[in-house]
């Protein structure tokens, strides 16, 4: 299955047991790991987790810290990171 986005939405305020942020960040790090494999010539990771960005131009953004906010980038390996990816595979 194919998705480009995850959304839990809860019904009411919870807190979030200890550990969760790492572990949830974790499995979006697997994520990234199967696409480079699938994609080798491209890089994706968690580039960032916290509250989300509320963008309002021209102002600078207000976070909204009821929404946890995992972040990921993608972009073109570089040759050397190629090459490493090589070497571990071997």
């Amino acid at each position: 299955m194919k998705i480009l986005k995850i959304e839990i939405p809860f019904p009411v305020f919870v807190e979030l047991p200890p550990g969760f942020e790492q572990t949830l960040d974790a499995l979006v790090g697997m994520v990234c790991k199967a696409y480079e494999k699938e994609n080798p010539d491209r890089v994706m990771w968690p580039a960032g987790i916290g509250a989300k960005p509320i963008w309002r131009e021209p102002e600078e953004p207000q976070f909204d810290s009821s929404i946890l906010e995992i972040s990921v980038e993608e972009r073109e390996a570089s040759e050397r990171e190629i090459n490493r990816r090589k070497q571990r595979s071997q």
